[in-house]
């Protein structure tokens, strides 16, 4: 299930994925404001996370449900304690 009417493009293809990281073990940049480069899903195993972009958008992701990642819009995450999840990154030869 995706929380967000945005769709990743029809040619995207997965290129990487990040461990599955915690409240405790996900690297501190994830909670600031940053972008991609590329395209990418936040992808919640277990708990909730809540995905922010700094423009408008606020979004409580919970267990088995993903959201798009739009590259170079500036976002964060902020993981429920229980939270499990990963970031799957993508390849699109229409680029953003």
């Amino acid at each position: 299930m995706t929380h967000t009417d945005i769709d990743l493009p029809r040619d995207a293809a997965p290129v990487r994925r990040t461990p599955s990281f915690t409240a405790a073990s996900m690297p501190p940049a994830l909670g600031r404001a940053h972008l991609t480069s590329v395209w990418a899903e936040l992808v919640v195993e277990e708990g909730s996370v809540l995905f922010a972009d700094e423009d408008s958008r606020r979004v409580a992701v919970p267990a088995g449900s993903r959201i798009v990642i739009v590259p170079q819009v500036s976002h964060h995450i902020e993981p429920s304690d229980d939270a499990i999840f990963h970031v799957q990154f993508y390849k699109s030869e229409n680029g953003a």
